[in-house]
């Protein structure tokens, strides 16, 4: 027996990137280690079934949903009174055609602070501001509005979803756009063919969305204004001609701009969370890299890959997000295409630069040589000489940092507010130029200067004073005494429970 349709709603719209993301597939470049997904027709799409997966996984989270409620739109196979899903999701595909781009990813031996052996690999991403087709179907067995649904949709134009793969290390982020939602009357067989000719009565969305207001999980999110003390940047895998060492570029608009990638900052705050933890607890270093990323509260916060024995507790996706961070500048893309091939410094690569970035470019961008020197002859060692052309008047947008707090409360109670102890550590000491960023940091280039950060706590929280929007100043001080007080007491006893047994 067929099942009942009251109402079926008809749902598309336009998913726009607010940064990179990967979708993983098969296939693509032989030269990639994780390629992106295509279809048949050999277009990169986004899989219904990774975004019903992401929707699905949003709405179980909203502290206002219950199982029924959502077992009502996704369906359960276990139970019959479900059966399979009332939503259909189609194949997302690409709408806006960009050339992808290729990130080179690294692990970082604790020992060496050099590329660990074997864990250096290459991810292709569609660049920011591609858009895809979303097109929803949603065959309801009531007259009643599927407010879970326009919850989603809500959360979709927020930009409250994530989908696709490394989420936590500025990619997937997307944002719905041109929204339109079309109601068609199944209950009554007359007009029932001109509803679905027609496609159905369109239905307003500033209607439907005043019933959407949804609750967030608790999470942090910190806005990090900053500014370049030295040259920042991080190295573009391919090396130019004329110029040896050039800042990596991604795609945003028409044109392109300079990036450091959430990847490169979460592993400079992973990094010094790790040195704090293995200095309190007196920690040694394992061998294999495997073990040396493995630390108690560092798995819980930024992750760690599944491995063999563990505690299952202990592993898994982290809970701090990090989004790429782009420069401010505007770059033609075809005048740095000109700048990746030029092949001398002389007056014409001035002039391409000019053409790239726009007037009095060495005020925004300086090539500077570098040599090794011989410690026998005191000269310049063969093969040593390399150039890099540096941005020194380049201004950046604020670094962006959200922490899924409810998924650590979910998992490890108890390890909630000495994971929002250390992490404020970890941001303070970024505040007072402890930790440069980008490439270069130990020859002088990646000190950068906070000139403000901000707190927003969506969610209800159990520790005094973590509510609403908080400033933050160098050292903190502006946080409340209740709230530092609560920190600091459970810092203290983390410490005290960790320092004898170790923390791995």
């Amino acid at each position: 027996m067929a099942r009942t349709i009251h109402n079926r709603w008809c749902i598309s719209g336009e998913l726009k990137a607010q940064t990179p993301i990967h979708i993983g597939g098969v296939g693509g470049d032989a030269d990639t280690d994780l390629a992106l997904a295509i279809n048949g027709r050999g277009q990169y799409y986004l899989p219904g079934t990774s975004l019903a997966g992401a929707f699905r996984s949003w709405m179980t989270r909203l502290p206002s949903q219950d199982d029924s409620s959502i077992k009502t739109i996704w369906g359960d196979h276990k139970d019959d009174n479900h059966g399979a899903s009332r939503l259909i999701i189609d194949d997302a595909t690409i709408e806006t055609r960009k050339p992808i781009e290729i990130r080179e990813g690294v692990g970082i031996d604790r020992h060496s602070g050099t590329a660990a052996e074997r864990f250096k690999y290459s991810r292709a991403i569609l660049p920011k501001g591609v858009s895809f087709a979303l097109n929803l179907t949603f065959d309801s067995q009531s007259n009643d509005d599927p407010i879970a649904l326009w919850q989603l949709l809500n959360a979709l134009q927020n930009g409250d979803i994530r989908i696709g793969a490394a989420k936590t290390r500025g990619l997937g982020r997307v944002k719905l756009e041109n929204l339109n939602i079309h109601r068609q009357d199944l209950s009554h067989a007359e007009g029932l063919f001109d509803s679905l000719l027609n496609g159905g009565t369109p239905q307003p969305w500033s209607t439907l969305q005043a019933k959407a207001a949804y609750e967030m999980p608790l999470s942090l999110d910190f806005q990090i204004a900053w500014t370049p003390r030295d040259p920042v940047m991080v190295k573009a895998e391919a090396d130019g001609i004329a110029v040896d060492m050039l800042p990596l570029v991604s795609q945003v608009d028409s044109g392109v701009r300079f990036v450091i990638p959430g990847s490169s900052l979460k592993g400079v705050l992973r990094s010094h969370a790790e040195r704090i933890i293995r200095t309190i607890c007196q920690t040694p270093t394992g061998e294999e890299f495997a073990d040396q990323i493995h630390l108690n509260l560092i798995n819980e916060i930024f992750g760690a890959a599944s491995k063999k024995g563990r505690d299952r507790d202990q592993i898994g996706m982290g809970i701090l997000f990090l989004d790429d961070c782009y420069g401010t500048l505007p770059i033609s893309e075809d005048g740095w295409f000109n700048v990746e091939r030029a092949t001398d410094l002389h007056d014409g690569f001035k002039s391409q630069l000019k053409t790239a970035v726009g007037t009095k470019p060495y005020q925004k961008l300086q090539p500077a040589v570098h040599v090794a020197i011989d410690r026998w002859t005191g000269g310049a060692a063969e093969g040593m000489l390399y150039s890099v052309l540096e941005p020194i008047g380049v201004e950046w947008d604020p670094i962006g940092i959200q922490v899924d707090l409810a998924r650590l409360e979910e998992r490890c109670p108890e390890q909630v507010q000495p994971a929002v102890a250390l992490l404020l550590l970890v941001l303070r000491d970024f505040a007072n130029r402890k930790l440069p960023i980008g490439y270069g940091t130990n020859r002088g280039m990646g000190t950068v200067a906070v000139t403000d950060m901000t707190l927003q706590v969506q969610g209800d929280s159990d520790i005094p004073g973590l509510a609403g929007e908080l400033s933050l100043g160098p050292d903190f001080s502006q946080l409340s005494d209740d709230l530092r007080l609560e920190l600091s007491v459970a810092w203290q006893d983390w410490i005290e429970q960790n320092q004898s047994k170790g923390a791995a």
